[in-house]
């Protein structure tokens, strides 16, 4: 195994976290890797950290913004800069078991595989607790799962970007959407299992995924939003597919369009009446973007009723914003899953 590992990792106020992270990355058991460290306009401690990395490992190749351009923008300068025969993108919160690379490597060498993932440990830090979960059950055995023509489950898996091992062929003159604010890694990936020949899904924890209530992904606010254009370009990705992932991409992105306005759009500080108008014109999208979804079998029948009302009757959506006003769908979502998925270091 002499193939060489790229790793991509973008920083911006990371300083808390960020010696950790690297350690994981620099002590991993395979050594053959670049990385390539991007700090976007940091205002912390951050330059600090990489600065004092890159001067005692040389394989630590350092870029440095003027100024805050976006996580897009520094992933795309790591994808125009690397040399590896691999990728894999790191948070610079996030860090790798010890032996994480050299697995996912072995991994794709034995079965000819183009794009490796395994489960993420998912660590949800509150002020009182953390929480350590995976989003589903870790399985006995490897899935090597093929190309999405082959296996239509592909498209259920998951849609972070970070922990993945991406050969060089399948990436090669891919970059992320720099007009998207937000969900810039659901197009990129979905371009990705588009084009992959042969995923194979881990059955272990490789990839420790670190949360917080206050991070851009638990973020609440009309921001969010932009979910929408991030799934327009999905779908329009996906238009020459067969009629069946096209059905099935679309049950897929509906149902997070509309847990994503229920759970973080509409928890802002505007008025019942100003957010009347945000559902209005955030469900006025759907016809647009989901074309078929009246008809999609594969979307829940309940979902999808009860999106129907809403776009016809405004008492219905001042009754939900309402409901919902007070409660925190994501403190409630990462509880429910570490009861569910509890899943402790060095236990499987």
């Amino acid at each position: 195994m002499n193939k060489k590992v790229s790793i991509i990792v973008p920083v911006y106020n990371s300083s808390k976290y960020l010696s950790h992270s690297l350690n994981s990355l620099i002590k991993q058991t395979y050594k053959n890797l670049e990385i390539i460290l991007i700090d976007d306009a940091s205002t912390d401690k951050s330059a600090e950290i990489i600065k004092k990395f890159s001067l005692k490992d040389d394989r630590i190749i350092p870029f440095y913004s003027e100024l805050n351009q976006g996580v897009s923008k520094a992933r795309n300068r790591g994808l125009k800069t690397f040399s590896g025969d691999y990728v894999l993108f790191v948070d610079s919160d996030d860090y790798l078991v010890e032996d994480a690379i050299e697995i996912m490597v072995k991994t794709a060498e034995e079965y000819d595989s183009d794009f490796v993932d395994s489960y993420h440990l998912l660590i949800y830090e509150t002020k009182k607790k953390k929480y350590y979960f995976t989003e589903n059950k870790v399985p006995k055995k490897i899935e090597v799962m093929g190309s999405l023509k082959d296996n239509i489950k592909v498209l259920d898996k998951y849609t972070y970007i970070n922990g993945k091992l991406i050969k060089k062929e399948l990436i090669r003159n891919m970059y992320f959407d720099e007009t998207l604010s937000r969900y810039e890694d659901l197009v990129f990936e979905h371009e990705l299992k588009k084009k992959v020949k042969n995923m194979v899904f881990l059955n272990d924890v490789l990839y420790y995924y670190f949360q917080v209530p206050t991070s851009l992904t638990n973020s609440l606010g009309l921001k969010h939003a932009c979910y929408l254009d991030a799934a327009k370009k999905v779908i329009d990705n996906y238009s020459d597919s067969s009629k069946e992932i096209k059905l099935k991409i679309e049950s897929i992105l509906f149902t997070n369009a509309f847990l994503t306005l229920v759970s973080k759009v509409i928890k802002n500080d505007l008025s019942i009446e100003n957010n009347i108008t945000i559902v209005k014109e955030y469900l006025g999208r759907f016809d647009d973007i989901f074309k078929t979804w009246k008809t999609n079998n594969y979307i829940n029948k309940i979902i999808k009723k009860y999106v129907i009302k809403l776009k016809k009757n405004d008492k219905k959506i001042r009754k939900l914003i309402k409901k919902t006003k007070k409660i925190n769908f994501i403190n409630l979502y990462f509880k429910f899953m570490s009861f569910r998925y509890d899943y402790k270091r060095g236990k499987k």
